[in-house]
């Protein structure tokens, strides 16, 4: 029986990266693995072994690993084939890398646990935006993390209404407002005040960009199956989406209505054992340090 290719990406604006995924690449031949190279790192590796990122699904690829950052998974997650795409590996040699699961110093460990089977499958829900139109909607990329909705010009205060399943929610100025997924909450949502939820939850979240003080809109979760509407309200002011922070759609007219609902894609991250609340403990919530677990207040 042919064995099942594994795919490599990474960052091409790191040198670091790319010798570590020369090194990755290396490895897995070693090991007897068939690999494929993202079209854009191949030529600096192994040229004819390139393959498109929307040709890869995980009937043809066992799995993918990408070496850099969240941006690079958000990248590469934007990129692969939206039906069934094959589980991701990330590996971090940039700063936080919240979505990764190994390291340059671990990656190679990893890889054999991977390879004998020693993994768990972390599935993570994405969201689609649409622009409503009379003749249509029209269907932007998938956000495995956030779609973000703000004024197409800087410091100018937006009027925006929302509404959840068809009813009406609210309407207040604010700055902008961010659909993230539970993948997304401890991104850009959690710089703005939102909550952190845990990726396997069925849900999404709104959250307000410094809204307007008398407004009363706070950040709310909602099902995943609900469907929530944006109505861009201000005369003269455009606004513009930004999804995963990769996917730019400038000058959103006033009147504009989108819609932001459940993708028919997911991703899959391979995971190891309790490493959800370990890589949030260690990447987002820092322990207090330098104060003794006996302190105690003045009585």
């Amino acid at each position: 029986m042919e064995k099942k290719p594994i795919a490599l990406a990474c960052r091409l604006d790191s040198e670091r990266a790319i010798k570590l995924t020369r090194r990755i690449f290396e490895y897995l031949v070693q090991k007897g693995e068939v690999v494929y190279l993202e079209t854009r790192i191949a030529p600096k590796i192994l040229p004819h072994n390139g393959m498109d990122l929307g040709e890869m699904t995980a009937e043809k690829i066992k799995f993918i690993v990408i070496v850099g950052g969240d941006g690079s998974i958000l990248r590469v997650a934007s990129s692969l084939s939206q039906q069934d795409p094959p589980p991701i590996l990330g590996v971090n040699v940039g700063s936080i890398g919240f979505l990764d699961e190994s390291t340059g110093r671990l990656i190679f460990k990893d890889l054999s646990r991977v390879l004998n089977g020693e993994y768990s499958i972390e599935v993570c829900s994405k969201i689609a935006a649409y622009i409503v139109k009379d003749s249509g909607d029209i269907k932007l990329t998938n956000a495995l993390n956030e779609i973000l909705i703000v004024s197409s010009k800087s410091s100018k205060v937006m009027q925006m209404s929302i509404r959840i399943d068809g009813i009406f929610l609210n309407r207040s100025y604010l700055d902008g407002i961010i659909i993230s997924t539970p993948t997304g909450s401890t991104a850009y949502n959690l710089s703005a005040g939102g909550a952190i939820i845990n990726p396997t939850m069925d849900s999404m979240q709104i959250t307000p960009l410094n809204s307007y003080a008398g407004s009363g809109l706070k950040p709310i979760i909602v099902p995943l199956e609900s469907e929530i509407e944006i109505r861009i309200l201000r005369p003269r002011l455009d606004g513009k989406i930004v999804i995963d922070g990769q996917q730019i759609i400038k000058r959103i007219a006033p009147n504009t209505k989108i819609k932001i609902c459940k993708a028919k894609s997911q991703n899959k991250f391979i995971r190891f054992e309790g490493s959800y609340y370990t890589r949030l403990r260690k990447k987002i919530i820092s322990t207090i340090r330098r104060v003794p677990i006996d302190d105690s207040p003045e009585l």
